[in-house]
């Protein structure tokens, strides 16, 4: 590794800014590299403000920003290529990602600091049950306003970092001076600058949804797009990973006495040395080892680094689910999760580190946190599926357990206004919980009841009669506090007498104990069951609420539209009440039994239905086949659509019946198993064979359409991914407008020697080559005769972690290139034989108005002994 003194000297800096680099000019890279020093100049005036700021703050200043390179060269260097435009908004993101720790980062100062929100809630709380006027928030005691400062820049200061990329501040000649000099890069860029600098404190979910997509290249000065999730993946591990004795100098120590946790933190930085990596693993040592005295912060380092070991994994899960397939040279740290094993590198003296006992200090904190919006993501609709899994998880067992028929049961979820609020229901007659799973399983974090021994004894026999839950985890029912604290369990065994009912109540979510009492004469259900209900925090039909839908503009979901889509196949009748009116809403089985149109409504209320109407007059829309398993069992109900950009064109994988992932390329729904806890990822069960005689139903069906040419060789691509037969769809275009399947185009290649192929899928205009105007092209462009065009769609259907699916059932080889692609060059192989020659170069492809208009294609010739042997 390079010299940490100098941070132009490290590998990420010379691979993107003075290393020669394919597609980028000495120019470019100068481009970038001098803005981002200039800027530099800047926020290290910016930095200097926050020792001031946060007494007791490890460094923070320009030292700790350089650094960042290094820790960032140490998880990259030959992983992952980083362009010069890149390699700018990530120094710029690391130049900001701290900066905001100080008032100097708000050009009102204090004035502007106190009218955030934060600022309020601050103050009351440090001002805590002591009495105090109503002007204390506006105006409080000097001393709140010392404590509170700190606070609340360490709060705000992610959220306010995204904003100081296109922040001004203005001189005392009324100048208004920037961290970016250049307008033009500063409007360009800024915004998602401000995006990866505030998403360093985003959790690694939040970081793939909202990054997902990446920028275009900056018109004029590169080529290059930016990767979001991988600039904000690498600043945040590039950050955790600077634990260094740069980070506390001991002479700095001695001058500033830090106290209480910083005192910890100075105590065990001091002594780390840079890290370096081992088989994929950071390896964190350390210069003098830890005395009896310094336990205390031994054991901060043991979190602190156990806490990167989690980022590092999180990231390298994220990386594994991005089509991409970009990693970072580090996944774990080493030591990690056991202070044996850490003890090793960073070394104690006449003492020795043993977790001998597993604590969790704040539980409240770890349900919220692993239960709530950081395993589900902040979509409130996921609780009610949760909760509509658990009461189907009841049915099934009351019918295994009592011998019912498959069709018993039901669940009514219901929506109403009392004088406290909104409140939503939902209430099964399944088996029932005793008073010992209510206190015991449900509240138990992490512990499945129908996996537990408890099960065996509450209900002999009931496993060994076929039940299988859909939970798995023993997480599901913490989600509920995602939409309220107050929440109310009444449940009664289906074997047990009305005395025997119980009411669970939380009166503050998971921050108080809840109350056990025995339910009121007519509170639990009549023949057994159990109802949740909890008190809204958020009006339903308010933003942010359960039926709130951010699409196609403000929209309000009606309950009966939300239950169906969120269980569109779930095996239990289910019945909802809203504005006073019950009605029904899932049948049990009736997903295969609906019209092909009431099933799409079903599973996407939002859909619009004009789009409906213009499949079912192309005839494409008839094409919704039910999907069979080896023993003739139903595993879906859907057909193959080409997916846009729309969230309406996809489908949905159901587990127990109730939706759990999109679908790519297939609308509709499959039938599939979870792979995650939070059950928004799975895989079809759909077995190879019966997918493959499907895909070719769907090529038959298709190619018999109304539907347009284009279309319909999407649908090729599609249906090859699934490993179906053509069936005489479309492949490729010849000329303007001659679609060919595969018989027809071999026997076009029959009679020809030359081929000119286009594997781009279409011609776009090229500002840089076509000698007319963009609008001339797309009015005017006739392409030529012998050109071949190869539709090019992304067929993929899913990616699970590093499965692709359904290759990981088929057998297929990782995608190189286009299914298209490949069909087209395996019909050269087979009509003109192995000896073709390919070539490539730039060739008139077409005109647009007599103006001769080249692209760069690839040519194949049929070589002479082929043409021979005819």
């Amino acid at each position: 590794m390079s010299s940490p003194s100098d941070f132009r000297l490290t590998w990420l800096w010379r691979h993107a800014f003075v290393n020669p680099l394919p597609d980028v000019t000495p120019a470019e890279q100068e481009f970038f590299r001098e803005r981002y020093l200039a800027m530099r100049e800047k926020a290290a005036v910016l930095v200097s403000q926050i020792a001031s700021a946060m007494p007791g703050l490890t460094v923070h200043d320009l030292t700790h920003l350089d650094a960042l390179w290094e820790t960032a060269s140490l998880v990259s260097e030959g992983a992952i290529t980083v362009s010069p435009a890149e390699a700018f908004v990530f120094g710029a993101s690391v130049l900001l990602h701290d900066s905001a720790m100080s008032l100097a980062a708000y050009p009102q100062g204090l004035d502007q600091l106190k009218q955030t929100i934060a600022w309020k809630d601050t103050v009351m709380a440090l001002l805590g049950d002591c009495e105090h006027g109503p002007d204390a928030v506006s105006a409080p005691p000097r001393d709140i306003v010392q404590r509170a400062v700190p606070e609340v820049l360490r709060q705000l200061h992610a959220q306010q970092a995204g904003a100081l990329a296109k922040q001004g501040w203005v001189t005392a000649n009324g100048d208004t001076v920037y961290l970016i000099d250049d307008a033009e890069l500063r409007f360009f860029y800024g915004e998602t600058i401000g995006q990866i600098a505030h998403s360093h404190w985003w959790s690694v979910a939040h970081v793939e949804e909202e990054l997902s997509e990446d920028l275009g290249a900056f018109p004029s000065k590169t080529k290059s797009r930016i990767d979001r999730v991988k600039l904000a993946c690498l600043l945040r591990i590039a950050d955790a990973l600077h634990l260094d004795q740069r980070r506390a100098p001991r002479f700095l120590r001695a001058l500033t006495h830090p106290q209480g946790v910083s005192a910890l933190h100075w105590a065990f930085q001091e002594r780390l040395a840079v890290p370096h990596i081992e088989h994929e693993a950071v390896v964190f040592t350390a210069g003098a080892p830890f005395e009896i005295s310094d336990a205390d912060a031994w054991w901060l380092a043991y979190d602190t680094i156990s806490a990167v070991n989690r980022e590092l994994q999180d990231v390298d899960l994220l990386m594994q689910n991005r089509a991409q397939g970009l990693f970072f040279r580090a996944r774990r740290v080493k030591g990690a999760g056991s202070p044996e094993s850490l003890a090793r590198t960073i070394h104690t003296r006449g003492w020795r580190p043993i977790d001998t006992q597993l604590r969790v200090s704040d539980i409240p904190k770890v349900v919220e946190t692993l239960g709530g919006a950081k395993l589900y993501g902040d979509d409130p609709t996921i609780v009610l599926r949760e909760l509509i899994q658990n009461s189907a998880d009841a049915v099934q067992a009351r019918r295994r357990y009592q011998g019912r028929r498959e069709s018993w049961g039901s669940i009514v979820v219901s929506l109403s206004e009392r004088s406290d609020g909104h409140w939503l229901t939902v209430e099964d007659n399944g088996i029932g919980m005793s008073e010992r799973v209510l206190t015991g399983p449900l509240i138990d974090f992490g512990t499945s009841f129908w996996r537990s021994t408890l099960a065996t004894q509450e209900f002999p026999g009931l496993i060994a009669k076929g039940m299988n839950a859909i939970g798995r985890y023993g997480i599901g029912f913490f989600s509920v506090f995602m939409l309220g604290t107050v929440v109310r369990v009444v449940s009664r065994r289906c074997d047990q007498g009305e005395e025997c009912a119980r009411v669970l109540e939380f009166r503050d979510g998971t921050a108080s104990r809840p109350i056990l009492s025995p339910a009121e004469k007519g509170c639990a259900p009549v023949d057994g069951g159990t109802r949740v209900e909890v008190r809204l925090k958020v009006d339903p039909r308010a933003k942010g609420g359960l039926l709130h839908v951010n699409r196609f503009g403000e929209t309000v979901l009606t309950l009966h539209q939300l239950v169906a889509s969120l269980a569109p196949s779930v095996a239990v009748s289910v019945e909802v009440e809203e504005n006073g009116a019950s009605v029904p809403a899932i049948g049990p089985g009736d997903w295969l039994e609906l019209a092909d149109d009431a099933l799409l409504s079903r599973l996407d209320p939002l859909a619009k239905s004009d789009a409906h109407d213009r499949e079912r007059k192309s005839g494409h829309h008839a094409a919704i086949r039910t999907v069979f398993g080896e023993s003739g069992q139903p595993l879906g109900r859907a057909y193959i659509k080409p997916s846009e950009y729309s969230r309406s064109d996809r489908g949905w994988i159901t587990i127990g019946g109730l939706r759990a992932a999109r679908l790519a390329n297939v609308q509709g729904l499959l039938v599939g198993e979870t792979v995650t806890a939070s059950r928004n990822s799975a895989l079809p069960l759909v077995p190879q064979e019966r997918l493959a005689e499907w895909a070719t139903e769907q090529a038959r069906i298709i190619a018999a359409s109304k539907a347009d040419e284009l279309l319909k060789a999407k649908c090729a691509e599609i249906v090859l991914e699934c490993c179906g037969r053509l069936e005489g769809l479309p492949i490729v275009c010849w000329g303007r407008d001659e679609w060919l399947n595969a018989d027809e185009f071999c026997e076009r290649l029959a009679s020809s020697t030359e081929l000119t192929v286009c594997f781009d899928g279409h011609f776009s205009y090229d500002e840089d080559e076509d000698d007319v105007h963009p609008r001339d092209f797309r009015n005017e462009f006739e392409i030529g005769a012998d050109i071949v065009v190869v539709p090019k769609h992304d067929g993929s259907i899913l990616t699970v972690g590093r499965q692709a699916w359904p290759r990981s059932i088929t057998g297929q080889p990782a995608r190189r290139d286009s299914n298209l692609a490949a069909e087209v060059r395996r019909l050269l192989a087979q009509v003109w034989g192995d000896e073709v020659e390919e070539d490539s170069e730039n060739r008139e492809v077409g005109k647009v108005s007599g103006t001769s208009i080249t692209r760069h294609v690839t040519i194949y010739r049929r070589v002479a002994d082929s043409v021979g042997d005819e």
